[in-house]
């Protein structure tokens, strides 16, 4: 039997509103509104009200106020939501994209010790940062989670980071379900949501980048205050909309001059845009940093390295 769509049909028609349903009816219904303007709502509303409403009824209290209509016992928490539409201070949210990122386990001393696994995932609506914590970052640590697999994140919770980005907690009652390969078709390639050179700025923060390496300037050691060595690497890069400098450090120099070679183009994922010498910006990649080399015929290239140095 063909299943049929309810496309066109009014939200406070349907038998059941999920929330993504609830926060882009919001959102339709105040165009002049933006997601970020949504969230300020929510949060005030939350703090306002303290632990005595859950964040569905927030939402709710939050759309009857701007005109939305949302019939009773019509709301399901379970739905998957867009990584575009979470606000911070949701709880028992479920998302799902292509992991493009998987980064080494780090553990933490204190009163209550730990350890926490970093991944990023991509969807049909953007790049979502997740922290996994303890026993769910054990799954990073025996190689159960791998770039490239499509997964399903289940009971966690949204906080913001130091930028004022929205990322995705997993903790002891979250749970991770990996999907059918064949499920990695359905969500775009990072250069869908890459932001471009030219429009990069003081208020970036963590940035997604397809570019170029148009020319290494050089390469230094230098020693840290407890006496370790580190590497720094100046460079710059290019993509169609203009070029800037970049500082790759450490672990991220070695990984780039191992695979620097011609018909190279990288995909930065969680590069940061820092102020730079005189008043200009830079691109750092460092550990939190994702890199990955895209082979292209049009950048048959490379590298230009001007020298190395020992500070």
């Amino acid at each position: 039997m063909q299943k049929i769509k309810s496309v066109g049909m009014p939200l406070s028609c349907r038998r059941t509103m999920t929330t993504q349903d609830l926060i882009q009816a919001i959102l339709e219904k105040n165009r002049g509104m933006t997601t970020e303007e949504l969230h300020e709502k929510f949060q005030a509303e939350k703090t306002r009200n303290g632990d005595l409403l859950g964040d569905e009824t927030i939402l709710r209290l939050i759309a009857a106020r701007f005109g939305v209509s949302v019939p009773q016992n019509s709301i399901q928490t379970k739905a998957t939501l867009s990584s575009n539409q979470l606000l911070a201070g949701l709880n028992d949210v479920t998302v799902e994209g292509r992991l493009i990122a998987v980064f080494p386990v780090r553990s933490f001393e204190g009163e209550k010790p730990g350890k926490f696994a970093t991944l990023l995932i991509i969807d049909n609506g953007g790049v979502l940062r997740v922290m996994l914590w303890n026993e769910r970052a054990d799954l990073v640590e025996r190689g159960e989670l791998k770039a490239g697999q499509t997964v399903r994140l289940l009971h966690g919770y949204t906080r913001e980071d130091r930028c004022s980005q929205v990322e995705l907690h997993l903790g002891g009652k979250s749970q991770i379900e990996v999907q059918l390969q064949e499920k990695a078709n359905e969500y775009p390639g990072l250069d869908k949501f890459a932001t471009k050179i030219s429009s990069l700025n003081k208020t970036s923060g963590s940035v997604n980048l397809c570019c170029i390496i148009k020319q290494i300037l050089r390469s230094s050691t230098f020693t840290r205050s407890d006496a370790t060595e580190g590497t720094v690497m100046h460079l710059i890069i290019a993509d169609d909309s203009g070029e800037i400098a970049a500082v790759a450090w450490n672990e991220k120099v070695v990984e780039l001059e191992k695979t620097l070679k011609a018909n190279s183009r990288l995909q930065l994922v969680n590069a940061r845009v820092k102020e730079g010498k005189n008043s200009s910006f830079e691109v750092h990649v460092d550990s939190k940093t994702f890199i990955e080399y895209v082979f292209t015929p049009e950048t048959a290239s490379t590298p230009r390295i001007i020298g190395q140095t020992k500070l």
